[in-house]
């Protein structure tokens, strides 16, 4: 087995992300934000989301892997040439404070601080600037619960910045987090009409949806041979440790895999990384002995 051959498996496996039929679901909304943002009147309010969904639901590949399926392209004006940047996945920072809001979406435009002391009002005039010239459609802010944890910083301050933002930018904006997050929305009439609201649903149950979901994930990952993942005993295990949730399953592969040295630099045999049951109730436990998740 080649070094190459081992380094595209581990490779397989950290990368992985499965499109199912709930990230379908929330891409089509997506879409549909951005043709109405096209389709619009000029200065007419965008529409916006509040995507909530528990903790290891997928919500942060959905958005990252959305951007990734609308990737920078550029365009020449006045022999100019301009990346345009259609979708922007931005990490909120901890503390939320102004200043690291807006540098954080100068980062995500790959735009450069031109000034470490700027203040507020200069960084926020970069941004739209950008955010015009780079044609952005649709920002998706992940981690919105680190608003909820800066206690010194006013939640209806932190909605009337994305208000300012989107009214002055003309760009739609997903805003993700916990359903924690919600209380932000009803804070105001106006966030409730500004804002819909979606939900990224776990595998509730085990079912063939999940069952398929775990085909799917061995096939992603094609190993040396199979490994059965929708097998009844494994695919009950499996549901019973994730609780449906995609990011926890993954994560316990990953761990399994680890276990088995795929990620030792001087790994080099596929056929002593078969996973079992006992490898992943292992890894399962590695990663929430503590967790009541």
């Amino acid at each position: 087995m080649s070094k190459k051959e081992v380094a595209e498996f581990t490779e397989r496996i950290a990368d992985l992300f499965i499109r199912h039929e709930e990230v379908d679901r929330i891409w089509d909304r997506f879409d549909s934000m951005r043709v109405h943002l096209k389709a619009g009147k000029q200065n007419e309010d965008p529409r916006h989301l509040l995507l909530t969904g528990l903790s290891g639901v997928g919500k942060t590949q959905i958005g990252k892997r959305y951007m990734k399926r609308n990737p920078p392209y550029e365009y020449k004006k006045d022999d100019k040439t301009i990346l345009v940047m259609p979708v922007l996945h931005v990490k909120l920072p901890y503390p939320f404070t102004q200043v690291d809001f807006y540098k954080r979406i100068l980062k995500a435009l790959k735009a450069p601080i031109i000034r470490s002391d700027a203040r507020v009002n200069f960084l926020k005039e970069q941004a739209l600037t950008l955010l015009r010239a780079q044609r952005t459609e649709l920002i998706i802010f992940d981690e919105m619960n680190f608003i909820i944890r800066t206690k010194r910083f006013d939640n209806q301050e932190a909605m009337e910045m994305f208000k300012d933002l989107t009214n002055e930018g003309q760009v739609c904006l997903v805003c993700m987090g916990t359903p924690q997050i919600e209380v932000l929305r009803t804070m105001e009439d106006e966030y409730v009409r500004r804002f819909g609201r979606e939900t990224v649903s776990r595998f509730e149950v085990l079912d063939d949806n999940f069952r398929l979901l775990l085909r799917r994930i061995e096939e992603a990952i094609r190993p040396p041979k199979p490994i059965f993942l929708d097998s009844e005993e494994t695919a009950a295990f499996l549901h019973e440790c994730c609780q449906g949730r995609i990011g926890y399953l993954h994560s316990i592969i990953i761990e399994a895999y680890r276990l088995l040295g795929v990620f030792e630099p001087d790994f080099s045999d596929l056929s002593q990384a078969h996973l079992t049951v006992s490898t992943l109730a292992k890894a399962s436990y590695n990663l929430y002995r503590d967790s009541d998740h």
